[in-house]
């Protein structure tokens, strides 16, 4: 088990290191499919070795496929998780938790990468992202078996603010978050931790966003979905799949001559002036810059990128992509208005397809939507399929769920003021407003 665990890293850092050159071979325009090929290879053997572990799992884990967004795909039953909220650090004889150190940042990680559950939030490194750019205190939890290997994790960011409130959640600004463990019990009483930190804090509700069904005494918001796509292994069996009606439309952007680019730092710029004017135009505060700054710079995975799509040399779509674990995620895409007519969106989403199946990417995740909303029925168009999820909520007094959303209607009335600011003066405002919306 060790020394597989120890291999399956290798192969993980291996196959980041193939991917960016894959990025930098189609930057100069030299030719990739011999390392798109070895990328592929290893996907497999990397697939192969994540079924071995996840086999000599602990028998009580939960019953869950390898990927929990292809169940969900799949539509397969989930298992139920009960939990009381009792207790702070635990010890027992099976295991230990407490908060963890950054000392302890490399054996988190270790376990976050041989986890077939994982996303890319629970890495150390969105701690990083979260202090450096919000300010916010963290509160990650750590669970050691007998032999003091790590059995579960869970990480967490507490928000004050005196417009919204002081609450903690797990994880905020993203989809997905909750804890990885062995097994229930670990799990278990890693919430157990969370919720005593959350009475010592005397905050006002906690937040756990996951993608399987199950915190009992916890009151459940299963609003929203993520909308996931099988990608195939060829670019030419994806748009024969996709349909006339979207080929249709990514032609008629080509004939406008909209071109995009894949890349990393140096197209932060041009995306950051689509997505701020995007932002402005929904009538929602926009992050500061130095919030995707941060993301590269601390991207353990080296799947991070950008992608912008030029009308001449204007930049008219903009996308930021992460990746982890054989997906591929959007949590940002923009486009100006002004460019719908050309589609300049589809022109981008194109590009971003093409370049993740080119990577070898199994899944391509395209974000959460409400069902049957706008953003629902555009991502259903490229062949996603809705992933339920479940967000549980621990309340100090009881009471009612909060609704820290554009669709609270107190909010209203700021959303409209909002979309009448300059764009320049968004830029300015916008990140203080914003760090305190999860």
């Amino acid at each position: 088990m060790e020394e597989e665990a120890k291999q399956l890293s290798v192969l993980i850092e291996e196959r980041g290191k193939l991917s960016r050159q894959v990025g930098q071979a189609k930057k100069s325009g030299k030719p990739t499919d011999t390392l798109i090929q070895e990328v592929k290879k290893l996907s497999q053997k990397i697939d192969v070795l994540k079924r071995r572990l996840a086999d000599a799992e602990n028998d009580e884990a939960p019953s869950s496929p390898e990927n929990p967004k292809d169940a969900a795909i799949c539509d397969q039953p989930r298992s139920m998780l009960f939990i009381t909220p009792f207790g702070n650090i635990v010890n027992s004889e099976a295991f230990t938790i407490t908060e963890a150190k950054e000392s302890e940042a490399q054996d988190w990680d270790e376990f976050v990468r041989q986890n077939n559950h994982s996303s890319v939030y629970h890495f150390w490194f969105y701690r990083k992202v979260i202090e450096q750019t919000f300010n916010h205190a963290c509160h990650y939890f750590i669970a050691r078996d007998a032999d003091n290997h790590v059995c579960g994790i869970l990480p967490s960011v507490e928000l004050v603010s005196p417009m919204f409130g002081h609450f903690i959640v797990s994880m905020p600004y993203f989809t997905y978050g909750g804890a990885l463990a062995n097994n229930k019990q670990v799990e278990r009483q890693l919430v157990f931790a969370l919720i005593e930190k959350a009475r010592i804090l005397n905050v006002e509700h906690v937040e756990i966003r996951k993608t399987t069904k199950g915190l009992d005494n916890m009151q459940e918001k299963a609003g929203k979905v993520s909308m996931v796509r099988p990608l195939p292994e060829s670019k030419e069996n994806f748009w024969h799949e996709v349909g006339t009606k979207v080929r249709a439309q990514v032609k008629k952007a080509a004939r406008n001559n909209l071109r995009s680019q894949i890349g990393r730092a140096e197209l932060l710029d041009d995306f950051y002036k689509v997505f701020a004017t995007n932002m402005r135009d929904l009538g929602t505060p926009v992050y500061p810059k130095v919030f995707f700054e941060n993301l590269l710079a601390n991207d353990v995975t080296n799947e991070f990128f950008i992608g912008v799509t030029y009308d001449d040399a204007s930049p008219v779509a903009g996308c930021f992509l992460m990746g982890n674990n054989q997906m591929r995620e959007i949590p940002w895409a923009s486009s100006l208005r002004s460019a719908a007519s050309k589609n300049a969106n589809m022109a981008m989403y194109a590009a971003v397809l093409d370049d993740s199946i080119e990577r070898g990417y199994q899944f391509f995740d395209f974000g959460r939507s409400s069902p049957d909303a706008g953003t629902y029925r555009f991502k259903k168009q490229w062949g996603a399929k809705p992933m339920q999820l479940y967000w549980y909520y621990w309340l100090k007094d009881g009471g009612t769920l909060p609704e820290l959303n554009p669709n609270n209607p107190k909010y209203k009335l700021l959303i409209a003021v909002w979309q009448c600011l300059p764009v320049w003066l968004s830029k300015l405002i916008g990140p203080h407003v914003v760090k305190y919306l999860p």
